[in-house]
């Protein structure tokens, strides 16, 4: 019997140090997401700043940062999510607002798409993000319809904006053609 109640206490010791050690594995500090952020390693920036962004509440470069993140990994909605927080200082408000433009790039180019919305009469600020680049060509009427696909051609890329539908989610992909290299994003 005292030997079933030890080896218990001892599997329950084991849970909790895996449980403790887990948490803190997923803990990220400032100077870490800095340090991720100028190695471009955006995928975990993104992935470990979401869960934990609440910690960083009143540091704006720090949320931007993981905001930015998010937009490099094609994360829109999270950075939507995380810039909700980014409204008291100058550089906050700035980074903020650029999140809620792609967003809104984004849910007009899904329109767009399967609801054949007229992009012509709307006029968005402009950035060198693609989502930008494909939004402003559309409505300016610079692209080509070729079956299902809307395709854009610039100096020296190609965008190709199609459907991606599924009885879940009404999705769009954008295929980025750039130097022989094919580059997939896809939004819902």
């Amino acid at each position: 019997m005292q030997s079933n109640k030890i080896k218990g206490m001892f599997m329950l010791k084991i849970v909790l140090s895996l449980i403790v050690f887990s948490s803190f594995s997923f803990a990220i500090t400032k100077n870490q997401i800095y340090i991720l952020y100028k190695s471009k390693n955006y995928d975990t920036v993104c992935n470990r700043g979401k869960l934990i962004f609440d910690k960083f509440r009143k540091d704006e470069i720090t949320l931007s940062i993981i905001a930015l993140s998010c937009i490099k990994k094609d994360q829109i909605n999270i950075a939507l999510r995380i810039s909700t927080l980014m409204n008291k200082t100058k550089i906050g408000r700035t980074n903020a607002s650029y999140v809620a433009n792609l967003h809104l790039i984004k849910r007009l180019l899904i329109q767009f798409v399967y609801d054949k919305i007229d992009l012509s009469n709307l006029s968005l600020p402009k950035s060198n993000h693609f989502l930008s680049i494909v939004f402003e060509n559309l409505s300016k009427h610079n692209y080509t319809k070729q079956n299902n696909s809307f395709v854009i051609h610039t100096k020296n890329t190609t965008y190709i904006l199609k459907s991606l539908q599924n009885k879940n989610n009404n999705k769009i992909v954008i295929n980025i053609i750039k130097n022989n290299h094919i580059y997939k994003h896809i939004f819902w």
